[in-house]
């Protein structure tokens, strides 16, 4: 058995025999990955449904003798909640008082004069994602302004149709391989992203900072193993734990969709199937693994090196923590910005690349010569990364730096 060989038992048997390890790269992404994700969906959908009957609160200002008042009076949506003045229905809206708010002139005569317009004023937040109310109150104004519309066309003998020249038909073209893609890739991208950070961070900082403070990489150093051997071995040490936990988050997120996919495949909507479906694609895991696996070794020899320069486990946690957020804010561009296509540059990203390339495999519409360029320049940094850290253990000044 050659001396690397050597040095990564001993460091797996020293990382695996600590509790703390074993729970970062097996039970957490094995097991509470899918709660928590089940977790998110279950409250995100409980949302949705419950804004379905909400009665939301419209404050109103205004003249009441008019379709549309009578209109949200009628309906179980809104509750009115009048108010005297336009400037405190403002005020009502912008304290949170109401959920929205409209304001009638009060010379409201549409349905008297074939030339008369009115002023319609709406006030409203636009921070909540599942609220209806904008909707509700926008439908009740347009289908009472068709109305005056259709009636004074019929006044003035004129047919309704010379008002619509385009009869526009819109179809979604998306496939459900597609939405899975966008809207799921790029979350499974980050999920792993952060499993090969939380598997590659804790490793890093006891086989480069830990042993400095413990003060075993001088014992180390003084043996007659080489640096790229000690380099290797503390490198493979690091990636194994790495995919180890990769291979583990992925288990925890594929395993409940195969579950419902082989149980309740029947049972489920269709959309919803393919969408299971495209995700647990064989091929698609295999490439986004094919990708996971360079990244890995880049991440660890970029995190040892760091963690070798440090002088203590405290210091290498505060520069690791800083060094995340530049492999977190590439792969956190595809989740604000659905839809967005890889490029040569963007193919040359680290996690950006990742995170796209994702959405492709998942879509089935991956582009072969841009995967090949992220896999190929991914080892490039890896090479870059591994001199790095020989540079980093061959430097006395940075070893015995203190």
């Amino acid at each position: 058995m050659s001396k690397w060989h050597v040095l990564i038992n001993k460091e797996l048997k020293h990382l695996f025999r600590d509790t703390k390890t074993i729970v970062q790269t097996v039970v957490v992404p094995t097991f509470i990955t899918p709660v928590l994700i089940g977790a998110i969906f279950w409250y995100i959908s409980s949302i949705a449904q419950e804004e379905t009957v909400k009665t939301y609160d419209i404050a109103y200002s205004g003249d009441i003798s008019n379709q549309i008042y009578d209109e949200i009076e009628e309906t179980d949506r809104f509750t009115i909640v009048p108010i005297d003045s336009l400037e405190n229905l403002k005020i009502s809206v912008q304290d949170d008082s109401s959920d929205i708010g409209i304001y009638i002139d009060d010379e409201f005569n549409l349905e008297q004069s074939i030339n008369s317009t009115v002023k319609v004023m709406v006030f409203y937040k636009d921070l909540d994602t599942f609220s209806q109310a904008k909707d509700i109150l926008m439908n009740i104004i347009n289908d009472y302004e068709k109305d005056i519309i259709s009636t004074r066309l019929n006044d003035l003998n004129i047919d309704e149709n010379i008002l619509d020249p385009i009869d526009l038909e819109e179809e979604d073209l998306t496939t459900d391989k597609e939405f899975a893609g966008t809207f799921i890739g790029a979350l499974i991208a980050f999920l792993f992203i952060a499993y090969i950070l939380q598997g590659s961070m804790y490793p890093a900082i006891e086989m480069g900072a830990g042993e400095k403070e413990r003060g075993t990489m001088e014992t180390l150093i003084s043996t007659n193993i080489s640096s790229v051997e000690i380099i290797i071995g503390k490198m493979f040490s690091i990636t194994l734990s790495a995919v180890i936990t990769a291979i583990f988050s992925t288990l925890g997120f594929i395993l409940p969709l195969i579950i419902v996919f082989l149980y309740f495949g029947d049972s489920i909507p269709d959309t919803f199937f393919n969408i299971v479906s495209a995700i647990v694609n064989p091929l698609a895991i295999l490439g986004i693994f094919s990708m996971l696996v360079p990244l890995s070794i880049f991440m660890g020899a970029l995190m040892l090196a760091v963690s070798v320069y440090s002088k203590n486990p405290k210091e290498a946690g505060l520069l690791l923590g800083n060094l995340m957020i530049f492999f977190f804010a590439p792969a956190y561009l595809p989740l604000i910005n659905p839809g967005l296509e890889i490029d040569l540059v963007g193919s040359l990203i680290p996690c950006f690349s990742l995170a796209l390339h994702t959405n492709a495999l998942i879509s089935d519409n991956l582009d072969p010569f841009l995967f090949s360029v992220t896999i190929f320049s991914t080892i490039v940094y890896s090479l870059i990364s591994i001199y790095v850290t020989y540079i980093m253990f061959d430097d006395e000044k940075v070893i015995f730096r203190t």
